[in-house]
C-alpha cells in the first residue's frame, strides 16, 4: 500500500505518520500509515464518557460497502482502529472489533440522516487502550 506523500528528508529510525491513498481508505479502511502499521481512524464530535460506545458504519444509502462489511469480509487491511473522541482516544485491534461483530456484541442504530446506520459496540465489550485527553484551560 502506498501513501500520498513521503518526506525526502526522512532518516533511519524516524517514524512518520502518513495519510493513505483515497483507494486505501475506501477499499481497505486505511486512513493512516505509521511505519509499516496501517491504521483506521474515526473522529467523533462527542465525548465517549456520555455514550460509552464506539461505532462502525453499518449501512449507507448508496449501498456502498461499509467499514463493517470490510472488517467482516477481510478487506480491511488496517490492524488498529483509533476512535478519537473529544475527551479521549480509544485504540483497539481490528481483529477484536471483528470478534465483537461476529459475536453480535453490538446494536444497530439509525443515524440522524434517517438513511444510514451504524453498529454500536459498548466499550466494555471490546478490549482497548484508553488515552484521556487533557482538559483545555
Amino acid at each position: 500500500m502506498t501513501s500520498k506523500s513521503k518526506g525526502d528528508d526522512m532518516h533511519y529510525g524516524q517514524l512518520a505518520m502518513l495519510t493513505s491513498t483515497p483507494n486505501g481508505d475506501m477499499k481497505h479502511n486505511i486512513d493512516y500509515i505509521i511505519g509499516d502499521l496501517m491504521v483506521a481512524w474515526r473522529r467523533r464530535r462527542l465525548k465517549l464518557s456520555h455514550y460509552n460506545e464506539v461505532s462502525i458504519r453499518y449501512k449507507r444509502a448508496s449501498g456502498t460497502e461499509t467499514e463493517m462489511s470490510k472488517i467482516l469480509n477481510g478487506k480491511c487491511e488496517a490492524k488498529l482502529y483509533v476512535f478519537e473522541f473529544l475527551d479521549c482516544w480509544v485504540i483497539c485491534k481490528v481483529s477484536d472489533i471483528a470478534t465483537c461483530l461476529r459475536g453480535k456484541h453490538f446494536k444497530i442504530k439509525l443515524n440522524r440522516d434517517r438513511i444510514t446506520s451504524a453498529a454500536y459496540i459498548n466499550i466494555n465489550d471490546l478490549p482497548h487502550l484508553l488515552l484521556q485527553k487533557e482538559e483545555s484551560q
